[in-house]
């Protein structure tokens, strides 16, 4: 719990006792603590100095339950409460607000929008839906109400309303939406793709590139449909775009241009590929693709020169890993093989747990791509974890 709450909250807890003590305690003398203000206090205090946050904010909710009734001190808890994960308590008091006679039109679209996160929160998405479309109207939480509906439409992969939604807010807002929106027509291309509307797909794909010219999803995905049209040259031309605005990306479609070069009957496609892929990018990842070309060829010389290579410039732990396994299969039986057995099985273990995907913003890691992190719920932040241990 964050203590920010608490401090913010026992002036008014303390105020809230003073003014119960004074209603009660009417005789009371100049000087004197009020027994309920002491006794707040005094116990809130004690739970702090012992890092009970939990506690103290208890002692303090109860406090301002009891005495104090104003709807500022109420939203307050509310949202106190909310994010606690106390929702049912959250929407008690949000629902009796709304039952206030005399509120004012302001006051009660703040109401209303706290009771719509409340419903959100608890995965009540139509109700909570329901009062931000009603809110919408308002001058006042026209924005928050928009976003708040984004997020509602992305739970439920409602992408059309997340399009207009998330629209109505770039015209609102001095943000730049176009970037997320674009993603928004990737998950419907991807849904027309997978459905087999190939022409649906490719309009997707061609108004996320209009939004996000640098959209690397939406370059992606215009590559898969030209080769899913029989175009395997304008394909691989498409992906190799890739090398200059999104070199991180290039891995991720590596098996693609392999697909149609072996469709085009010329494999000398994907290895042009791949020695591009290894200039533009410093992901060791298509380095050891590289490296397994040559050998699926039956080019072990040319595998082995390219990691010695690579290890001596480079002094990757990746690249010795992979040199020590042809070493290995080269030579079994032979003296060195159990050396060969030993350094490769601890590079194999320093190197386990140094793939796979990171978001830029938060940080969350992850086996695969996400293009929105589960973590922060962004968009277009999470990129390859490439191995970076290096020898020197």
């Amino acid at each position: 719990m964050d203590p920010i709450w608490l401090l913010a909250l026992l002036p008014l807890a303390v105020i809230s006792g003073w003014l119960a003590a004074w209603r009660t305690h009417s005789h009371v003398q100049r000087g004197s603590l009020p027994a309920p203000m002491s006794e707040t206090y005094y116990r809130s205090i004690n739970f702090l100095a012992n890092d009970q946050h939990d506690q103290a904010l208890d002692v303090l909710a109860k406090a301002l339950e009891d005495y104090d009734e104003s709807l500022e001190i109420q939203l307050a808890l509310g949202t106190l409460f909310r994010r606690r994960g106390e929702i049912e308590r959250a929407t008690q008091i949000h629902q009796s607000l709304i039952a206030r006679p005399g509120l004012s039109r302001d006051q009660k679209s703040e109401v209303l929008f706290e009771l719509a996160s409340d419903y959100f929160k608890a995965g009540m998405l139509d109700r909570s839906e329901n009062l931000l479309l009603e809110l919408g109207v308002g001058d006042g939480f026209r924005e928050p109400a928009l976003r708040l509906l984004i997020q509602i439409y992305e739970s439920g992969k409602e992408w059309e309303r997340a399009i207009a939604a998330a629209g109505h807010l770039d015209r609102l807002t001095p943000e730049t939406w176009g970037p997320v929106i674009a993603q928004y027509h990737c998950e419907l291309g991807e849904r027309d793709l997978s459905g087999g509307d190939y022409r649906a797909a490719k309009a997707r794909a061609d108004n996320a590139l209009k939004l996000n010219r640098n959209c690397a999803r939406a370059v992606i995905l215009r590559g898969r449909l030209d080769a899913l049209a029989g175009s395997h040259r304008q394909a691989v031309k498409t992906w190799m775009g890739l090398c200059d605005d999104h070199p991180e990306m290039l891995h991720e479609v590596a098996g693609l241009v392999r697909a149609s070069s072996e469709s085009l009957g010329q494999q000398e496609v994907y290895a042009e590929f791949l020695k591009q892929a290894v200039e533009a990018s410093s992901d060791e990842r298509l380095h050891l693709l590289l490296v397994d070309h040559f050998s699926g060829q039956g080019r072990t010389e040319d595998a082995e020169m390219q990691l010695l290579s690579w290890v001596e410039e480079k002094a990757s732990l990746s690249g010795l890993h992979r040199l020590l396994e042809i070493r290995v299969d080269r030579e079994p039986g032979s003296t060195s093989e159990r050396d060969y057995q030993l350094v490769r099985k601890v590079t194999g273990k320093l190197l386990a747990d140094r793939v796979g995907y990171e978001c830029r913003f938060c940080g969350f890691q992850g086996k695969s791509l996400h293009w929105q992190c589960p973590g922060c719920r962004h968009w277009d932040t999470t990129a390859p974890r490439v191995a970076t241990l290096k020898l020197s």
